[in-house]
């Protein structure tokens, strides 16, 4: 299992998507991706879609916000 795959697993399993943990897909996605790998960001992108997983980067920016 590649990295981008264990760390959509431990979002959806935990429930949350850290910024550390969200950071590093977009290097990884920058800097290789295969079929499996993006087939783990359409699974991580429909889970934050319906709210099965919140973005904790989004948490603290509506948190500053006010």
């Amino acid at each position: 299992m590649s990295l981008i795959n264990q760390i959509v697993q431990k979002a959806i399993c935990r429930g949350y998507l850290t910024v550390e943990a969200e950071n590093t897909l977009c290097q990884l996605f920058d800097e290789t991706c295969n079929l499996h790998d993006i087939t783990a960001l359409t699974m991580l992108q429909r889970a934050l879609s319906s709210g099965q997983v919140k973005r904790l980067a989004q948490a603290r920016q509506q948190t500053y916000a006010a």
